[in-house]
Formats: C-alpha cells, sequence, structure tokens
C-alpha cells in the first residue's frame, strides 16, 4: 500500500512547476510545497515530535494549512485542526483530549491562544507562530530555515492520520480517528467519482479545521490546482476568482449556491470555466436545482458525507441523475444519489437485519475509510461500529434502482451555513441556565443559512428571563453558528407516551407557522 506522503512527492516530481494551491494573490508549486512541507516535518523532528505525536493548528485559510498537514503526513505525525471559532472550554477540551504536543498558531487567529499561554505551555505544548507580529519564542519561517530533509518511519494502513473533531452529544467536541489508508482511499474514490482531471481547477472554501480538509487535498490523486479563499467565502470574491483563476469545479452547500445566483444576476461576471459545483452538507431544493441549471448553466453533483467514513463521499447525485430528474424523474432530485463504489450500504431495522428496497430503516456502511474509532470514548464507539459496520444514525431507505433517500439527517442534527450543530449540545448548555426546566432545539429554515438554531423553552415557576438573556448565556459556551438564534417560550413541549419529546412535531411547527420566528420561511416539499 502507498500512501498521501507518497503522492505528495510523486505530484512534486511530475508537475513540479504547476500551482498546487491558490490563496489570493499568493501560489504554492508542488515542488515549493513539498519542499517547505519537508522541511518543516524536519523541524518537527527537531522538536522531539515523533510518529503518532499530535501537532494541532489554528489558522485562517492559508496555504500554511497544508503544508502543516503534509509535513504530519511524512512522519507520521497525527493532525489535530482546531476551529476559530471555538471558545475556549472548547480549545482547552480538544488540545487535552488530543495531548497535542506542539500548536501552529496563525497570527490573525492567535488572540484566544495568546490569552491562554500560560495554561497551554502549562500542558507541556510547544506554540509556533507564523505571519508578522506574533509574539511566540518559536517562529515558522525561522524553523524552516535549516533546510533538512525529515527522517520518514515505516507506516501501516490502520496509523492514525488526523483526528476529526466533531459536535459531541454532551456539548464538546469529540474526536474521529480517521486512518492513513482511509484518507488514501477517499482521496482516490472520490476523484473517480466526481470526475476530476490532471487540468481541473477545484475551488475548495470550507475551513480545513474538519473533515473537508481531505477535500482539500484531492488534488495529491492527480496534480490538479486547488483554490482556496483569502479569508472567509464571499459570494463576490467567489466569482471574480473563477473569472481570474478559471476555476473549473467549485464545492458549495446550498445556501452557497443561492448566493451565488444571486449576485450572478445583479453582476457582470464571467464563469465560462466552471462545468461542475459538487454541492453536500444538507439537501437543495428542487426550485434551487432548476435555478441553478438555467442561470449558471453548470453541471451539478450532490454528495452524502460524513467525518466517521473519513468524509467519505458515501453516494453520488451524479449530473445525469440531475437532468433525469429534470426532465421526467422530478423525485429523483430530493435523492442523495447512487452508493459509490467503495461504500456497502445496507437499511436496517431497530434489530439489526437488513431490509428490502423502500423500506425504512438505519443506514449502515462498511468501506475501507470508515473511522478507528472515536478517541477516549469506547462506548460511543461500540454503539456505532458493530461487526465492521458503520451505524450512521441516518433514516432514508434504497429504492429499486439504487439509489438512496435521506429522511432524517443523522437524526435532529442542524445543518447551518454548512456546518453541523448537534441540538443535545446546544441544550445541554441552556439546561444550565436557572430560568430553564426544558428545552428542545431544533433547526428551522433560514432564507441566508440552509437552517437556524432555534430554543423552545419551557421556564421555571417564578423564573423570567427574556430570549436575549438565554442567547447571551450561551456565548461563552457555544460557537456562533450554535448559539441559538430565537427562543420561543411554551408552556409545555409536547411528548410521546414514554415521555420522549417530538422534535420532528415543534421543528414542522417552528417551520410552517408565520411569525414564530423573525424570518421568513419559505418551506418545499
Amino acid at each position: 500500500m502507498f500512501y498521501c506522503r507518497e503522492l505528495i512527492k510523486r505530484c512534486a516530481r511530475n508537475y513540479p512547476h504547476k500551482p498546487a494551491y491558490v490563496c489570493g494573490t499568493q501560489s504554492a508549486t508542488w515542488s515549493h510545497i513539498d519542499q517547505r512541507s519537508d522541511y518543516f516535518a524536519s523541524a518537527l523532528q527537531r522538536l522531539g515530535v515523533t510518529q503518532g505525536t499530535t501537532v494541532s493548528i489554528c489558522s485562517m485559510v492559508a496555504i500554511e494549512v497544508y503544508e502543516h498537514f503534509f509535513a504530519c503526513m511524512k512522519i507520521g505525525a497525527i493532525r489535530v485542526g482546531l476551529n476559530v471559532h471555538y471558545v475556549w472550554p472548547e480549545m482547552r477540551h480538544i488540545l487535552q483530549d488530543s495531548a497535542t504536543r506542539v500548536l501552529l498558531v496563525d497570527v490573525r487567529a492567535s488572540k484566544l491562544i495568546e490569552e491562554h499561554r500560560a495554561e497551554i505551555e502549562a500542558m507541556g505544548i510547544q506554540l509556533i507562530g507564523y505571519g508578522n507580529g506574533h509574539h511566540f519564542a518559536l517562529d515558522y519561517e525561522t524553523l524552516l530555515r535549516e533546510n533538512n530533509e525529515p527522517q520518514w518511519p515505516e507506516l501501516n494502513p490502520g496509523d492514525p492520520l488526523f483526528y476529526s473533531y466533531t459536535s459531541g452529544t454532551t456539548g464538546m467536541p469529540k474526536g474521529v480517528i480517521l486512518t492513513q489508508q482511509g484518507a488514501t482511499d477517499c482521496i482516490l474514490h472520490s476523484l473517480i467519482s466526481f470526475g476530476l482531471a490532471p487540468d481541473d481547477i477545484w475551488y475548495q472554501p470550507a475551513p480545513s479545521t474538519w473533515i473537508v480538509i481531505v477535500m482539500s487535498c484531492f488534488n495529491l490523486g492527480n496534480g490538479m490546482t486547488t483554490v482556496i479563499p483569502d479569508g472567509s467565502f464571499q459570494v463576490a470574491e467567489f466569482l471574480r476568482s473563477v473569472e481570474r483563476d478559471r476555476i473549473t469545479v467549485a464545492l458549495l452547500v446550498p445556501a452557497m449556491i443561492q448566493r451565488v445566483i444571486a449576485e450572478y444576476q445583479s453582476g457582470s461576471y464571467d464563469i465560462a470555466s466552471l462545468r461542475l459545483i459538487v454541492y453536500g452538507s444538507s439537501p437543495a431544493t428542487p426550485t434551487l436545482i432548476r435555478q441553478a441549471d438555467a442561470i449558471l448553466k453548470v453541471d451539478l453533483l450532490q454528495t452524502y458525507a460524513m467525518t466517521e467514513a473519513t468524509g467519505g463521499w458515501v453516494s453520488f447525485l451524479t449530473p445525469a441523475d440531475h437532468q433525469r430528474g429534470l426532465r421526467e424523474k422530478p423525485e429523483l432530485l430530493k435523492s442523495a444519489g447512487r452508493i459509490g463504489i467503495h461504500f456497502e450500504c445496507s437499511i436496517r431495522d431497530d434489530d439489526g437485519h437488513a431490509l428490502p428496497p423502500n423500506s425504512r430503516g438505519e443506514v449502515w456502511l462498511r468501506s475501507g475509510t470508515l473511522m478507528q474509532c472515536y478517541l477516549h470514548l469506547p462506548d460511543e464507539t461500540a454503539q456505532t461500529l458493530r461487526d465492521g459496520w458503520l451505524r450512521t444514525n441516518d433514516i432514508g431507505y434504497l429504492d429499486e434502482e439504487g439509489y438512496l433517500y435521506l429522511l432524517d439527517r443523522q437524526k435532529f442534527m442542524i445543518i447551518s451555513g454548512g456546518v453541523n450543530v448537534f441540538p443535545t449540545a446546544v441544550e445541554a448548555v441552556l439546561a444550565e441556565h436557572d430560568c430553564v426546566q426544558e428545552v428542545a432545539v431544533v433547526g428551522v429554515p433560514h432564507p441566508e443559512w440552509g437552517e437556524a438554531v432555534v430554543a423552545v423553552v419551557v421556564a421555571r415557576p417564578a423564573f423570567t428571563a427574556t430570549g436575549v438573556e438565554l442567547i447571551e448565556f450561551c456565548r461563552e459556551k457555544l460557537s456562533s453558528l450554535e448559539r441559538p438564534k430565537y427562543i420561543v417560550f411554551v408552556e409545555a413541549l409536547p411528548k410521546t407516551p414514554n415521555a420522549k419529546v417530538k422534535k420532528t412535531e415543534i421543528k414542522k411547527w417552528l417551520s410552517t407557522t408565520q411569525g414564530l420566528v423573525p424570518w421568513n420561511i419559505t418551506v418545499e416539499t
């Protein structure tokens, strides 16, 4: 078996002068990024990093993110990306849980690290800064000037490559252990399924802190150029980048596609190079699909993925499927597509028995890209992994043609602005407030973010609090996308006979009753 680190060297040999990454006005060729990641890998080894040591990064979108990741690949270190929007309890938990020993810090994202520097250093973590004006003892560019090549340890397919932290049911992120083999298989199979070629220019806007770092590394499999935004995604700048960088394939979530269509219609942009938009994270409505087809005149490809499958890109609704849905089978546009060749998919009942086509049940998956386990969470691992199968917690069915239809995306998970938000994590925080007797958190359709977090609260007798106060209470404990955007007070939560809260009923009520939330809701069924 070969690994991602070999792919870096192959790209450097075969495409030495071709841009590997473009970020605004900056770019790095394959030979350049291979060389700099070599130098950083050697520097890490001089700092005592060995195979299996965790090396984290807290950074805005930047080319250095990939120099850091490639360096970790080469020496068998474990990569962890820290979300720059984390509050300190979340950041501290991940640093401790992952046993981070070295942390690379972008000066643009250093405020929280600076505020808690003494505590971080007390954990035995060495801090390296990059960018002008940082105040850390170790400087990234200085370390690279040694110009040494690293020693490559022997790797095994099951060795951890990185930990991807996702929202946990307890309120703290949980680490998903993803392997060398999983990442390599995911990259190569995805390139085939997406139909990406060496001449493609791939636009990948999502933050590199979580699992989508793998999508930013698809270029390892074919040497194509990847464009990343200089800062956060801005719709006008994206369209200018398509024109300037001749982008051919872009990854966008449906909320982004909606904004792109509006901006494209209001301005003057040349997007003739763009041939394909890949979308996922949340479903696109048939109306949005028709608009994208008619106005942008590009092919569409939908993916269904999950962190526990290394991104995995489990199923694909191809451009041909989209056209068939538009022409003759509109219900196909509500599908997540057919299962990828690198996955087995089974729909199971509550007892784990396989169900026939068109039967609703839980989606189970088997693949070489599956996670090894949840870090330090054996009980959750045992619940999720069964005899080589991954229980996704998604409810759906397979039709006679093998198309997967998802009915409940990770039960009640909220996808806001392309970010996964687990309601239980938000509920756990709100439940700490003295005013809150009971709380249920759901996602409500939002015109910009896809879904917005809304909390339905039963207040304790003799306690009073406003929605603004409860939202402010969450500020130090939840990120901006996790915090509720609105609070609805009720006398009681609807429940089943066995006392389970009827979240489906709550979501429907909030999503269909005008005036319950302060933004316009348009629901397409």
